[in-house]
Order: structure tokens, then sequence, then C-alpha cells
């Protein structure tokens, strides 16, 4: 009797209260706080699980990529009402909606690597897990060692240039896309549009082998997000020249959010540079 009770549907701003109801645990949820432009926008869409007029459990997606890419996120429950199986009850049909839709090739969502209740609840909902990724916030430049010096990489300006260089790059060591802090997907040409290349600054070195994809970027603070696609980081003269230069050109970031994968990570000589954020893993199903 209580199944035939549940409901999953698209949130509205009428829902906001029931939202508020919720006791997740979460103080201050920035959820909360935009509900109302998640809402709004045409780009994101809340689904929630509702026991009679109760809100249970909510979750989302955010499409990138041309609308081509969805990410499952802002997954939120009620502490009362964890461990029946609810989570999985609402994720399976928004999963299954976002595979009705044509224009949709991919559909992922990315998690802590030691949350393995998510990724249980993931890998139940038919995502496949991926590429692990570590976050660190280059904030501390005065304490880098071990790094090879150099000058500072050239800027390269043209869109055909960068979008040139990024497509002949698939197959590389990161094994992913950081389209943004937090929002890694796979390397696709989808998100190489002429909008996002203006916005971000492409350094290449003085042979041609190494580029970094450079984006300012805003997640509670302002970032350099560096797209870095090889493990040499230590090895390749002018890289961090390049990063430091780019930041003093943009004062108003913190630091320079580097997405390294797990090789990436274990050859860095001394982490007290950084702030380091445990690991993440990529969970998706292309369809």
């Amino acid at each position: 009797m209580e199944q035939q009770l549940l409901q999953v549907r698209p949130l509205t701003i009428d829902d906001l209260p029931a939202l508020e109801q919720m006791d997740t645990g979460i103080e201050d949820d920035y959820v909360v706080q935009i509900f109302d432009r998640l809402i709004d926008s045409k780009t994101q869409e809340l689904f929630g699980l509702f026991q009679n007029n109760q809100l249970l459990s909510i979750a989302g997606y955010s499409l990138f990529g041309q609308n081509r890419f969805a990410m499952i996120g802002r997954l939120r429950s009620d502490r009362r009402y964890r461990a029946k199986g609810y989570a999985t009850e609402l994720l399976k049909p928004v999963i299954e909606q976002l595979k009705e839709k044509p224009e949709i090739k991919w559909i992922g969502a990315n998690t802590h690597v030691h949350n393995l209740s998510a990724r249980r609840l993931l890998e139940k909902t038919g995502l496949h897990s991926g590429a692990v990724s570590h976050y660190l916030t280059l904030n501390a430049p005065d304490k880098l060692r071990g790094y090879t010096p150099g000058e500072r990489w050239s800027e390269v300006h043209t869109i055909s240039d960068k979008r040139d260089l990024l497509l002949n790059n698939k197959d590389n060591e990161l094994g992913l896309f950081p389209y943004e802090c937090y929002y890694p997907l796979p390397y696709d040409e989808a998100f190489f549009t002429d909008d996002y290349l203006i916005d971000s600054n492409l350094y290449i070195n003085s042979d041609n082998s190494r580029f970094v994809l450079i984006k300012n970027d805003q997640k509670k603070y302002d970032y350099a997000h560096v797209k870095y696609f090889w493990n040499d980081h230590y090895r390749q003269p002018g890289f961090f020249e390049t990063l430091l230069y780019h930041w003093n050109e943009n004062p108003q970031n913190v630091g320079c959010w580097i997405d390294f994968s797990e090789k990436g990570f274990d050859k860095i000589p001394d982490p007290s540079p950084y702030d380091v954020q445990d690991p993440w893993i990529l969970y998706g199903l292309w369809t």
C-alpha cells in the first residue's frame, strides 16, 4: 500500500515549502536558496518523490554540451526516511525520462569515491563507474617545490586554433573534459562552442607538444579552472609560470583549480601548496 502512495514528479515553485520542511541535515542548503532559479531554468530540472503531500527525496539534472549531456545531481533525502530505497525510486524514472529524449547522448553523475552508498545507488540505476578525479586548488604558490621552471607559454587567440588543438586531443591522460569546477564530463566536441572558447584562455608550450586551457569559473568563490590533459605538470617547463601569470591577470580568483587524474595526483611531490579535496568518481551511461 505504501508503494502505491509514492509519486515522482517535476517540482514547481509551489513545492518550496515542502522542500524547506525536509530534514536533510544540510545547513544553508544552496538548492533552497536558488530554488526559483532552478525551477525557471531551461537547462536544469528538479524532481521530487512524494508520499501523499510529503517530500521524501529530491534530485535533478543539468544539461551541458548543447543539451546533449545530462548530469544528475542535487540528491537530497529526508533523514527520517533514509535506507528505504526512496532515492532509487526517484532516480530510476528520472533517468528513464532522460533516455527517452532523442537529443540526450549521455547521462551521468559525479560523487566522492568513498561515498559507497551513493555509488551503490548510481549502480542500481544503471550508471557505470568511470574516471577518478582529484580536485586541487593551488592557493599557496610560494610553497611550490619540485617543478621544472621555464618561460611562460604563448597564448593562442583564435577560436579555430583553440578548437583544433582540443579536437586532436580526445585520447588524453585525464580521461575526461573538466567542463566546470565539479563538472567533469566525457571528452566531446559538443563542449567546444564558440562562446566557451572565447571565454577560455589557451596557452601552448614552445614545441607545441602541450597546452593548457584555463577558464575563470565561480563556485561560491572565483577560480582559474585549469584543464590540463597530461600527467606531467611538474616536468613541463613553464607550466606553473603560465598558471601564475593567468592568476595575476585575474586577481579576483582565489586560486587555480586543477583536475588531476589518479596518476597525475600521485606524481605531486608536495601537496602543501594546495587545498586538497577527497577524490571524486564519474559515473555514466551512453544512451
